[in-house]
């Protein structure tokens, strides 16, 4: 899927002005340091030598050339709206760019982070889809589609002693037992996009490979068209949360693996606020809040889960067993990816869905009342819009913690559990991220231990 191949892309082979680290922080990377006295206007002063795998140098213009590209609508950037906010962008010399906002933002620096953000030389920008060009750690040499992608070492790389690889190859196998036997014939070294939570005491147990398990910012919800009867009514979204049990979801689903949230902030995010118990299970009181908004018989609702995701037709099974309690009769459907996108995602046309939302900082996602849960909240959209204003990390932090308390109360979805981060490796692989801060498989570092 086209997030794997992001994932394969970011960090490895193409980079921006600043980086997430393994720790989660932002990091000066392309852009050595910058300077803002208004924090409108952004300086950033260009790390020297750094080249472009087609030999040439990244300048001050390759920067203005990108982002004037991200902002342009005609480009159909596929994150555009994280530029909209750039009025100006001044190249001071080939290794100084000024960035001038509109407004100010909190989440700017971030934006330079994602994989939107990217440089990239402007010869290259048409043919990036197939042949990806930048300055990262691995330079693309061949892509096979459907099969692999192979890298090679950057050896002009402008981080000294980076990357320890000579080689690598990412090999696509969509069916978890293929890929597992593959790592167990010694075909593939690291299952690097994670194994299903069955597999790890197995994998435990045999003294040639190692479990790496941490978090991850996958936050897998229940969610509910809140434009549509009876989900309409905030009584119904509490009944139901009260009616889910996250603890038995976790168990049933993910062989106890995966942490329960109780909004869309994961642990890996500074602000998160622990709420997985801020509405506790009690069918009792989902039942008589549930005849309170005129539902005393229950009802009936439709639960389309795309199969593509193994945790979504699971989690829906048990899901579907503890509604039923309540007197929900859900009715499980599954559907195909294209379809889950154009029906679900694009139409909002579903009752109930299950889905993890792995792009971090996403919690933007509430404030857009078009977005597939349609969830419409003048008070959420005022508190987001503040918090994105906000520089004082003390002030931001307060509001973000009021976001997360305003998710619990309106209940737009159930937040289920962060998708935890499980890799099975070759026990001499070393380098590898424990959790993942961003959803890039960033392999700079690893090494073979001698």
């Amino acid at each position: 899927p086209a997030s794997a191949i992001a994932a394969v892309v970011h960090y490895n082979i193409q980079e921006g002005l600043v980086k997430v680290d393994r720790t989660g922080k932002l990091v000066p990377w392309l852009a050595e340091r910058w300077h803002t006295t208004d924090n409108l206007n952004y300086t950033f002063y260009l790390k020297k030598g750094v080249r472009f795998h087609n030999g040439r140098e990244l300048t001050a213009s390759d920067v203005k050339f990108v982002l004037d590209r991200a902002m342009n609508p005609e480009t159909k950037h596929p994150h555009g709206k994280h530029y909209e906010n750039i009025a100006s962008i001044h190249v001071r010399d080939d290794s100084t760019v000024t960035i001038t906002l509109k407004k100010i933002d909190a989440s700017f620096l971030l934006t330079l982070a994602r994989q939107g953000s990217v440089i990239y030389p402007r010869e290259a920008a048409e043919s990036l889809k197939s042949h990806p060009v930048g300055t990262g750690p691995f330079v693309f040499s061949e892509w096979v589609r459907g099969d692999r992608i192979i890298l090679v070492k950057n050896r002009d790389y402008h981080v000294k002693g980076l990357p320890r690889l000579d080689r690598v190859v990412f090999r696509f196998i969509p069916d978890p037992n293929s890929a597992l036997a593959a790592l167990r014939a010694g075909d593939v070294n690291v299952l690097a996009f994670g194994i299903g939570p069955e597999a790890v005491p197995d994998i435990k147990k045999d003294p040639g490979f190692q479990v790496i398990q941490g978090e991850t910012t996958n936050d897998v919800i229940l969610a509910m068209n809140n434009s549509k009867k009876p989900f309409s009514d905030v009584r119904v979204r509490r009944a139901i949360t009260m009616a889910v049990d996250k603890d038995e979801v976790v168990r049933g689903a993910m062989f106890g693996f995966g942490r329960p949230i109780g909004s869309n902030i994961d642990p890996l995010n500074p602000y998160f606020v622990d709420l997985a118990k801020a509405v506790p299970f009690d069918p009792a009181r989902a039942k008589r809040l549930l005849a309170e908004a005129g539902y005393s018989g229950g009802f009936d609702a439709v639960l389309k889960v795309p199969p593509q995701y193994y945790y979504t037709v699971r989690s829906g099974e048990v899901i579907a067993g503890q509604l039923a309690k309540v007197g929900i009769r859900v009715k499980i459907e599954q559907i195909e990816w294209g379809q889950w996108l154009a029906r679900v995602y694009k139409d909002a046309d579903y009752d109930m869905t299950i889905i993890g939302h792995a792009e971090p900082w996403d919690i933007g996602n509430y404030a857009n009342p078009a977005y597939y849960f349609r969830y419409d909240s003048k008070r959420f959209q005022e508190t987001f819009r503040r918090a994105e204003a906000t520089l004082n990390e003390k002030e931001r932090k307060a509001l973000y913690a009021q976001l997360q308390r305003i998710l619990v109360e309106d209940a737009p979805v159930v937040f289920l559990f962060v998708h935890p981060r499980l890799v099975a490796a070759k026990r001499g692989v070393r380098g590898i991220w424990r959790d993942l801060p961003i959803p890039s498989v960033d392999l700079s570092e690893i090494y073979w231990a001698k």
